[in-house]
């Protein structure tokens, strides 16, 4: 009996098989009987293995596509599902319509991925296309179809398609499911609807820190902080461990009230909690300690970063120009350009900024230079 072997760019499935990637990938090899005809679960399950390892490049992803033509098995729906996630996930977007529109009656987990891919590449229009087709095809929806489809009105700022989503939500009951219920509390946020969104919180019976995020997050947006405050304190008295994203929305709300004794309560919560290491929360409390001109805090927290990303050096050197250390934010936009981290279009503005402050014409003259050598268009 024939052994089944693969090959990315000279696929033979009566020879064994290889997939070609930049490094060395293990090789299987699998006997079946007639895949025109059977289909069996085997050859099936190879190309999802593949799809899953191996999709960096629509090269690779379409040479899988082409083979899973030639072997028959492109009327699977979970492999369909599989594929049109890979095209997504690459920017084809076209070509994962293609698969997709091969079936008159699609499942809702293959519609949940071209929804969801739509979404991913802020497609919103589209999005929201599927979604009214899939209503008027009589096609199933669920939890995630309606996160995608509600996430889309928040892309488009389309109130009144939301309040549609929501309604289809409710007949379809799933508009308590957590993650639903977390874009349903964004949404509303972002049209001002505070009191509903708290609402939809208190009545999920199930809440994971994304959802309370959800709710800290919008009372932060709504400038609400005391509530902000407490429903953080409300998350302590249940055990319900913060992330990342909860401290960098109470770091905005202590920024916005200017209030540096909070802030520092947070910064210690920081420490407390083990995200000592965090870049999202340390550069949070670098511009907070800039933005409340207590630069010597923010160099401390700077400095006692293990690792620091642009958006980092940024703050900093922002801080220092805020605060009137033109000279302290020249020398580490030095220490940066020797980093190797590079610079950008924000980097640029702050020290221009400075040069304004400090009246120094051949700084600003040394920097436009290093725009126009990078490229760089600032406004």
């Amino acid at each position: 009996m024939p052994s089944l072997h693969f090959h990315t760019r000279n696929f033979n499935p009566k020879t064994s098989f290889r997939l070609i990637h930049s490094s060395t990938l293990p090789t299987f090899t699998t006997s079946f009987t007639d895949v025109r005809s059977n289909q069996p679960p085997s050859i099936v399950s190879r190309f999802l293995w593949l799809l899953e390892e191996y999709p960096d490049g629509l090269f690779h992803v379409k040479s899988i596509h082409s083979q899973i033509i030639t072997n028959s098995v492109s009327k699977d729906q979970f492999l369909a599902t599989k594929l049109v996630k890979a095209y997504c996930d690459l920017g084809g977007l076209g070509d994962a319509r293609h698969v997709f529109d091969q079936f008159s009656q699609p499942k809702t987990i293959l519609c949940n991925a071209m929804v969801g891919g739509y979404l991913r590449n802020e497609w919103f229009g589209e999005t929201l296309e599927l979604f009214k087709t899939m209503g008027s095809c009589n096609l199933d929806i669920d939890s995630y179809t309606c996160n995608y489809a509600l996430k889309a009105c928040v892309g488009l700022l389309d109130y009144e398609m939301g309040r549609e989503v929501i309604r289809r939500a409710v007949e379809k009951g799933v508009e308590k499911d957590r993650f639903f219920g977390s874009s349903m509390i964004c949404f509303l946020v972002k049209f001002g609807s505070i009191d509903e969104a708290r609402r939809v919180f208190d009545a999920m019976p199930e809440r994971d820190v994304v959802c309370w995020n959800s709710m800290i997050g919008g009372y932060v947006q709504a400038y609400h902080f005391n509530e902000a405050f407490g429903l953080f304190f409300d998350m302590h008295r249940l055990g319900i461990r913060p992330s990342q994203v909860t401290m960098a929305s109470l770091i905005q709300a202590c920024i916005e009230t200017r209030n540096l004794k909070h802030g520092k309560c947070v910064h210690g919560c920081v420490l407390g909690l083990g995200m000592g290491y965090d870049v999202l929360v340390l550069t949070s409390l670098v511009d907070m300690y800039c933005k409340m001109g207590d630069v010597e805090s923010a160099q401390s927290v700077f400095v006692s970063m293990p690792t620091r990303n642009l958006v980092s050096w940024n703050a900093m050197i922002s801080g220092f120009v805020q605060n009137g250390l033109v000279r302290h934010a020249v020398d580490l936009f030095h220490r940066l350009v020797l980093s190797g981290c590079g610079f950008d279009s924000g980097t640029m503005v702050s020290l221009l900024q400075g040069c304004a402050q400090t009246a120094d014409l051949d700084g600003g003259k040394v920097l436009h230079g290093c725009i126009y050598r990078k490229g760089i268009l600032c406004f």
